[in-house]
């Protein structure tokens, strides 16, 4: 089962792609290689077989598919929030679409009922690894229904290796032995 956000979903599995460092060799006229590294690729973060009970499935009254779809209008984007939600169908020409933006946070923890959500600080005398990454788009929301699985979501997130500056990676591991991790600061 995940948090996030205030939303439930039972996964089937998810995939951290930390973006690869590519790395080639280049002849010279000795006869000799000399080696170029890349700058690190996109990381993608995807999340197999969810099972989303709304569109809307969180405090907020926001879910996977209005973000995935967007929202007409000028931002602050306004969601769809009265029963029976529906995703925007109209825009107008030349309107704004930027894409929101998110932290997706992971954490695994031995003792999950003391923590609230992926963000969430842990406790001191407890084993815990946590992954999240910043400036996340959502770049895929695929939807499938069989008779046997019922009706499933997989999505994927990608964000950038670096910010703009170069200055911070977008993608932290934190781990700890008997140990607290702290909580995450509000993202925005």
């Amino acid at each position: 089962m995940i948090l996030a956000n205030g939303m439930i979903f039972i996964t089937g599995s998810i995939e951290i792609n930390e973006g690869d460092y590519p790395f080639e060799s280049i002849p010279n006229s000795a006869g000799g290689r000399i080696g170029h590294q890349m700058p690190q690729e996109d990381h993608e973060i995807t999340f197999n077989d969810l099972i989303p009970l709304d569109i809307a499935t969180n405090a907020d009254n926001k879910g996977l598919d209005q973000f995935w779809n967007g929202v007409s209008g000028a931002p602050p984007a306004v969601y769809d929030t009265v029963e029976p939600m529906a995703t925007d169908s109209s825009w107008l020409a030349g309107q704004n679409r930027v894409r929101d933006s998110f932290r997706v946070s992971i954490l695994w923890t031995n003792d999950p009922a003391s923590v609230a959500s992926a963000a969430a600080a842990t406790a001191a005398s407890t084993d815990s690894k946590r992954i999240y990454c910043t400036d996340c788009r959502i770049v895929s929301h695929k939807d499938s229904w069989s008779p046997s699985d019922g009706y499933k979501v997989s999505v994927t997130f990608k964000a950038p290796a670096m910010n703009k500056a170069g200055t911070t990676k977008t993608l932290i591991r934190q781990s700890g032995i008997a140990t607290a991790l702290s909580a995450l600061g509000a993202y925005s």
